[in-house]
């Protein structure tokens, strides 16, 4: 990461979800579908977030976020805030 004193030309950051490991994909599906318990989901994606950090860190990302690991889909969050879907 680049020292903040440092004028950076091209500032980078994933934008979107992080794209997510297949263990990180199936316990979503496995917490969504009740094999595995919220509690237990969320303390193994605690667990994970720490990963996706490391890995935009050594990408050289400047801006690192948690990847958005958490979230079942993007689209989700918008169809079950709104009507008709």
């Amino acid at each position: 990461m680049a020292n903040r004193g440092d004028k950076l030309l091209f500032p980078t950051m994933v934008v979107g979800s992080l794209p997510r490991p297949q263990w990180v994909r199936d316990l979503i599906e496995d917490r969504k579908a009740g094999h595995v318990s919220a509690q237990h989901a969320e303390r193994l994606l605690d667990n994970a977030v720490p990963l996706a950090i490391r890995m935009q860190e050594q990408a050289g990302v400047d801006f690192v976020s948690d990847g958005e690991w958490r979230r079942e889909s993007y689209v989700k969050v918008f169809a079950d805030a709104v009507d008709g879907f």
